[in-house]
């Protein structure tokens, strides 16, 4: 059997958290488990009893059978259950339980069948997708139905903040999540933005992953520009860049592209001052071994310049 998501240790959230109904949620989940359509119909009529599957959605143990109903009834059933959020959509997504709820309706159902979801997050402040909840929501919404009027509306809504949400710790997941599942329009929306200061977001801990995903999903014409911005910069900023934990990952990206990009980031990486600065990390020496270059060990007074070349190379990009 699935196991439904939810987290466990804290308190329900939300008016209609109550202390208990555990044994109720037991019984339903029996119900739902049981072969043959008299459970089934008797769990139904339980859930769509007025208040219960909402308040169930958002406790602990009853936000997993929420979810285990919307998976193993059918799709009409299914849709009468998720009506019991309607109109408390954003508060359930921002309960550490009934955001689990949400993203279900998302994966089981189609937009037509629960419109009131994307309804009533575009309805919310667009701070939503940097929560730590609320982000997944966008998530699953780009994952399912991306190409849906509605939510094609929403996320180029959102993406109009691109360049605050893709430095930001729970944002980036969602561009990120554009970059794969969203719509051409809105990849170059995303590329765009981060073209405007592409050393300076490939740097930042969370941005670099948006970055990656940019190089890698963006259309051939985007993502060759991007490459290009980032490659124009000093051969020692990239090297220092490349060292880094998070810069490494965007100078790989670089790196898996088509020639003539995937040479001229070779030449910046392999001239004898890049070298230096490689191989005084970590994440320096696993890229020299990827690309398969012999490096000696440095000595450390050289570490030591390398260090501070690649503070500077940092701070000149801002990050």
């Amino acid at each position: 059997q699935e196991k439904y998501n939810c987290q466990m240790g804290t308190r329900p959230s939300g008016p209609y958290a109550g202390g208990g109904d555990i044994d109720l949620a037991a019984e339903l989940t029996a119900n739902l488990s049981s072969a043959g359509p008299e459970p089934l119909d008797k769990a139904l009529a339980r859930l769509l009893e007025p208040g219960v599957a909402r308040r169930l959605a958002f406790e602990p143990t009853g936000c997993r059978t929420v979810q285990l109903a919307l998976d193993t009834l059918d799709r009409r059933a299914g849709a009468e259950v998720a009506e019991a959020l309607k109109g408390q959509v954003v508060e359930a997504i921002r309960s550490p339980h009934a955001n689990y709820v949400v993203q279900k309706i998302i994966k089981v159902l189609t937009p037509e069948e629960a419109p009131f979801v994307v309804q009533e997050v575009s309805q919310a402040s667009w701070d939503l997708a940097r929560h730590e909840y609320g982000c997944r929501i966008y998530c699953r919404l780009l994952e399912h139905a991306a190409s849906e009027r509605s939510t094609s509306r929403l996320i180029d809504s959102v993406l109009g903040e691109t360049e605050e949400l893709l430095r930001h710790t729970f944002g980036h997941h969602v561009v990120e999540c554009a970059l794969e599942h969203g719509l051409p329009h809105q990849r170059k929306m995303i590329i765009d933005a981060i073209r405007r200061s592409p050393l300076r977001n490939a740097w930042n801990r969370n941005a670099a992953y948006v970055v990656e995903k940019a190089l890698m999903y963006g259309d051939e014409e985007d993502r060759n520009g991007l490459a290009m911005d980032l490659l124009s910069n000093p051969a020692s900023d990239i090297a220092a860049l490349a060292r880094s934990q998070y810069g490494s990952m965007v100078v790989r990206a670089i790196l898996r592209m088509p020639e003539p990009i995937a040479t001229k980031a070779q030449e910046c990486i392999r001239n004898p001052a890049s070298l230096i600065q490689l191989k005084a990390t970590k994440h320096g020496r696993r890229l020299l071994e990827d690309q398969g270059i012999v490096y000696e060990a440095l000595p450390e007074h050289l570490a030591m310049t390398s260090v501070g070349a690649a503070s500077e190379a940092a701070a000149r990009a801002g990050a």
